[in-house]
């Protein structure tokens, strides 16, 4: 079993929270919560990467992302 790292980003819209990873243009999860959200984006990257092996496709690379908290002072 191979693991790949990638970064994931949670939103909250409203009441539900959704999930998505900018080296998978398109693919989205979908959660009342922060867990089920993050759980639903991991199904659906592992769902994609098992059909990149089948179609012999690449796989997606991971992307360098950084983010931090910031304080503006107005």
């Amino acid at each position: 079993m191979d693991t790949y790292i990638y970064p994931v980003t949670v939103e909250r819209s409203g009441r539900k929270y959704f999930a998505y990873s900018e080296a998978f243009p398109g693919l989205y999860g979908l959660g009342n919560s922060l867990e089920e959200a993050k759980a639903s984006i991991l199904e659906a990257m592992k769902l994609y990467i098992q059909e990149c092996r089948a179609a012999r496709h690449p796989i997606p690379r991971p992307r360098t992302v950084h983010t931090e908290n910031v304080s503006v002072a107005v």
